[in-house]
């Protein structure tokens, strides 16, 4: 009878201590990270603007760091990681093609330190810088001649010259003429009067 008193009063102590423990595990857990976009060891074919981390637990701003490198060991990572509850976001540019690395820092709301890394193989091309729009040709401003005093063109100029200096030949043809006839007649009229 003392035995069986003895096996009731040792299970309601463990129970009772189960009770007690047992819930309290959870709690006790420390934040892990749950998953990522892009997933580790993942190959992407689109454009990656942003990596994002999410874990099982709050965690806090303070103390976090992302750093988003390609195969060229360069750092893609765009500002500072944007934390918000259980996500971390880090924009980044425009990513290389190839294994990308991303090296994590934080810290959990009950203050334990976290950090690790994962890669992902980008697959889309980075955009090609828009070739720049050729200068127009410069066009010399033309002077436009005064209306109607516009200079003639050689062509005409000589035409006129020409045309002016034929004039000036007739003229003198036409003066000889009149001063032979004028010396002709009055030759004729002597030699009549003398003639008479």
């Amino acid at each position: 009878m003392n035995r069986y008193r003895l096996l009731s009063a040792a299970t309601a102590t463990l129970t009772a201590a189960l009770a007690v423990v047992l819930p309290a595990a959870p709690a006790s857990a420390h934040t892990e990270l749950k998953s990522t976009a892009p997933a580790a060891r993942s190959t992407t074919n689109d454009p990656v603007t942003e990596v994002t981390l999410t874990f099982t637990g709050l965690i806090k701003k303070p103390g976090t760091t992302v750093a988003v490198t390609g195969p060229d060991k360069t750092s893609y990572s765009a500002g500072d990681a944007e934390v918000l509850d259980e996500t971390i976001t880090q924009k980044v540019g425009a990513l290389p093609v190839g294994a990308i690395t991303v090296a994590w820092r934080t810290v959990a709301s009950d203050g334990h330190p976290m950090q690790g890394s994962f890669t992902f193989t980008n697959r889309a091309a980075p955009p090609t810088p828009s070739a720049e729009p050729s200068p127009s040709p410069s066009v010399e401003p033309t002077t436009a001649a005064p209306t109607g005093a516009s200079a003639p063109s050689p062509t005409l100029a000589g035409q006129a010259g020409e045309e002016s200096s034929s004039g000036v030949v007739w003229v003198v043809v036409a003066a000889a003429v009149l001063a032979l006839a004028a010396l002709g007649g009055l030759l004729w009229r002597r030699r009549r009067q003398s003639g008479g």
